[in-house]
């Protein structure tokens, strides 16, 4: 039999002061308390599916303490748990990808033409300016100059929305960063 003392201020489990596990004289029944320790044994488990948790638990006597001075059982036993799967890595970005897909998408080369050909001063910048600012995008998640381009591109293609649409469904699809996706939409970019 093994016994430790509970302090009751704060619910620590302190070593028993007697070797013997004899009950300890003039021992303050205010502060402490005196359990028997019982370990229960390992239960098996699946160590590749189940975590396996060591857990203690008091159980205190109705009438404490008896004739050998114990005021409770302190059981330590194991909680048995599913091993949680795997979160999976989230899909990389496909911006090549994604780019080869917009500079091939017929709208797309249309809007271009669109832009260059417009009397919007911003046009012919802002498609000159847009693969760069894909670049900075892609590259240093630097994600102003994108928006500030397309904003200007946008104002001076007239896109059709439906085709807008297409182009924020391929990027999502292509896992670019939200933060990128968001700056093509019209109402998010400056």
């Amino acid at each position: 039999m093994t016994r430790q003392l509970y302090r009751i201020s704060d619910a620590t489990l302190l070593p028993y002061p007697r070797p013997d596990d004899e009950p300890v004289v003039g021992l303050d029944r205010n502060t402490y308390r005196v359990v028997e320790v019982v370990q229960l044994p390992e239960p098996q488990h699946d160590p590749a599916t189940e975590n396996l948790t060591p857990t203690e638990n008091i159980d205190w006597l109705a009438n404490a303490p008896d004739d050998t001075g114990k005021d409770g059982i302190l059981y330590r036993s194991w909680s048995v748990s599913p091993i949680d799967p795997p979160t999976p890595p989230e899909p990389a970005a496909d911006w090549l990808g994604w780019a080869g897909w917009l500079y091939g998408f017929a709208p797309m080369a249309s809007a271009m033409a669109a832009a260059r050909a417009s009397s919007d001063p911003q046009g012919e910048p802002a498609t000159t300016g847009l693969p760069a600012a894909m670049d900075e995008a892609r590259l240093r998640q630097n994600y102003t100059p994108f928006a500030l381009s397309w904003a200007q591109f946008l104002a001076a293609s007239a896109l059709a929305p439906a085709d807008l649409a297409a182009i924020i469904a391929r990027a999502t699809a292509c896992h670019l960063p939200a933060p990128f996706i968001a700056a093509l939409s019209p109402a998010t970019a400056p």
